[in-house]
Formats: C-alpha cells, structure tokens, sequence
C-alpha cells in the first residue's frame, strides 16, 4: 500500500474514534479537543502563538453562542470564508503593485491625509 493511502485510511480510523468518543463520552471527547488544540498552539512558532490563541479563543466564543453545532459550524465556516477572501484581495493588491498596476485604496475604505514634510539640510 502507498504512503498516502496509508495516512487517508489512518485519518478515517481516527475521525471515525473521534466520533465514537463523541457520542459514547463527551466529556472526555471535550477534553481531548482542547488538548489538542493546546498542544497544537504550543507547538506553533513562538511569534504565531498569541494569534493562534486569540483566533482559538473567538471560534470558542462563537462555538458558545450557536444555538446548535450545525449553526456553529456555519459561523466558523463564514469567518475562514471572509479570512480566505481578505487574503485574496491582499495577494492581488501585491501582484497590482509589482507588475505596477495602480492599486484603487479608495475601494477599500482607506482614507488619509498626504503630510507634506520639509526636508532638513544635513550638517
């Protein structure tokens, strides 16, 4: 058997005990996720970690608040969505600027004020 049917089958065998803990022990179950989510956060890049447990934290809060996991499912499906998206926009605003396309900021709601700042003979 080849090395990535072996991983697809080994990801269905846990997904499958996942579900059984689930339905048979959902405390263990809950505690079981957030430990791994834990572990996963410990492990990142130090510099990435306090915004993986800011974005943990707002899927848990958004978890809370859904009146089913059906509806909570939707909601962090949306927020990877919009997540996705600005990343697009963002890459496109980066292909604009290095093939010298003009970049329309003013799609974006950015407004400013141009500062015109005097420059100083050096001594």
């Amino acid at each position: 058997m080849n090395n990535e049917l072996e991983q697809t089958i080994s990801y269905q065998n846990q997904a499958i005990s996942w579900a059984q803990l689930a339905r048979e022990n959902p405390d263990a179950f809950e505690e079981m996720r957030l430990k791994l989510i834990d572990d996963f956060i410990k492990n990142a890049p130090a510099d990435m970690q306090q915004r993986l447990q800011g974005l943990q934290w707002k899927i848990e809060h958004v978890r809370r608040r859904a009146r089913n996991p059906a509806d909570a499912f939707i909601a962090i499906s949306g927020m990877m969505w919009e997540s996705t998206q600005l990343l697009g926009r963002k890459q496109q605003e980066l292909v604009d600027l290095c093939t010298g396309k003009k970049i329309d900021t003013l799609s974006h709601n950015n407004s400013g004020k141009i500062l015109n700042f005097k420059r100083v003979a050096k001594r």
